[in-house]
C-alpha cells in the first residue's frame, strides 16, 4: 500500500490511501474504500503538482506511480517520478548547475526514455544529454585544477631556485652580516685580527724585512678573492642552467590551462544551450501554448 494522499475521504474526512494491488483506494480511519474512477486524471495531477510544491516528494512519487498504472508512457508522470527523485522542484532545476548531481546514466531517466511515446524521446534524450555535457564540463574543470596544482608546484621549485640564486648574488654582503652576527667575544677577535694584520705588515715594511711577505700575502688573498667569484659565477650559471626547464614546463603548463579553461567555458556554454533546447521541447509547455492560441 502507497502513503499518498489522493482524497479527502467524504465519510469521515481522513486522508485515503491507495493500494495499488486491489486498484481502490481505502480509508484507513473508517474503512471506507473508493473505485480508481472515483478521482479523474486531472485530481492525481493536482495532487503530485502540490506534492512536490511542498516538498513531500514520496507522496508525488505515488501520485506519478499511480498515472503510471493507467498509462505507462504519461510524459508528465515519467518526468515527474525522475524529479521526485532528486527532490526538484521542476526541471528548471537544470539551470542551476552548481546544484545538479545527477548523472546522464541515472535508471529514472533511462526508464523514461525507454517507456516514453516516440514523439516525447527526444525531451528525455536532450536531457541525458545535457547531463553527459554536464558531466564531460565537470571534468575538464578537474582537470584544468590538476594542471593548476602542477603549475603551483613548479613554480615552487623555481622559486627556491631563484632565491638561491639571488642568495649566491649577496655572499659578500651575507658574509658580513655574519660576522656582525658573531657573539661579542667572537666579533671582536675577528676584528682585532683584521686591526692588528696590517699595523704588523706595516712595520715589517718600514724595518724592511717583510717584503717577501707582503708578496706572499697580496698573491693569497687575490687568489682567494678570484676562487671566491669564480665559484660565484660558476654557481650563478648552474642555477640560472637549473631553472631552464621549470621555467618551460611552467610556461607549456600555463598554455594548457588556458586551453582547458576555454574549452571549460565552451562545454558549460553548450550545457546551457542544451537545457534552453529540452526547455522550448517541453511537449507540457507546447500543450499550453497551443490551447492558449486556440482560445483567442
Amino acid at each position: 500500500m502507497n502513503d499518498v494522499k489522493m482524497h479527502i475521504c467524504p465519510t469521515c474526512g481522513g486522508k485515503l490511501l491507495v493500494n495499488t494491488e486491489r486498484q481502490m483506494y481505502e480509508c484507513p480511519y473508517c474503512g471506507g474504500t473508493f473505485d480508481y474512477d472515483y478521482f479523474r486524471e486531472d485530481n492525481v495531477k493536482d495532487v503530485a503538482s502540490k506534492a512536490i510544491r511542498r516538498n513531500e516528494f514520496g507522496s508525488a512519487k505515488d501520485a506519478y506511480d499511480f498515472m503510471l498504472t493507467k498509462d505507462p508512457h504519461d510524459f508528465e508522470a515519467l518526468r515527474g517520478l525522475f524529479i521526485c527523485k532528486h527532490k526538484w522542484q521542476s526541471m528548471s532545476m537544470m539551470n542551476r548547475d552548481s546544484e545538479v548531481h545527477v548523472s546522464a546514466d541515472d535508471p529514472t531517466l533511462k526508464n523514461a526514455i525507454e517507456k516514453c511515446l516516440p514523439g516525447h524521446r527526444p525531451y528525455f534524450e536532450k536531457v541525458r544529454e545535457a547531463l553527459s555535457e554536464l558531466q564531460h564540463y565537470r571534468d575538464l574543470l578537474r582537470e584544468d585544477e590538476d594542471i593548476v596544482k602542477r603549475k603551483s608546484v613548479e613554480q615552487s621549485a623555481l622559486g627556491n631556485l631563484r632565491s638561491e640564486y639571488n642568495h649566491n648574488s649577496q655572499r659578500f654582503k651575507d658574509a658580513w652580516y655574519e660576522v656582525m652576527d658573531l657573539e661579542p667575544k667572537e666579533r671582536e677577535a675577528v676584528l682585532s685580527f683584521a686591526i692588528v694584520l696590517p699595523i704588523l705588515v706595516v712595520g715589517a715594511i718600514i724595518l724592511n724585512r717583510a717584503w717577501p711577505f707582503l708578496i706572499f700575502f697580496a698573491v693569497m688573498a687575490v687568489f682567494a678573492v678570484g676562487i671566491y667569484h669564480l665559484a660565484k659565477l660558476l654557481t650563478g650559471k648552474h642555477l640560472l642552467k637549473m631553472m631552464v626547464p621549470y621555467e618551460k614546463k611552467i610556461e607549456e603548463l600555463a598554455g594548457q590551462h588556458e586551453a582547458k579553461s576555454a574549452e571549460a567555458v565552451q562545454s558549460h556554454d553548450r550545457y546551457k544551450e542544451l537545457v534552453h533546447e529540452f526547455m522550448d521541447m517541453d511537449p507540457l509547455a507546447q500543450n499550453i501554448g497551443q490551447s492558449d492560441s486556440q482560445s483567442r
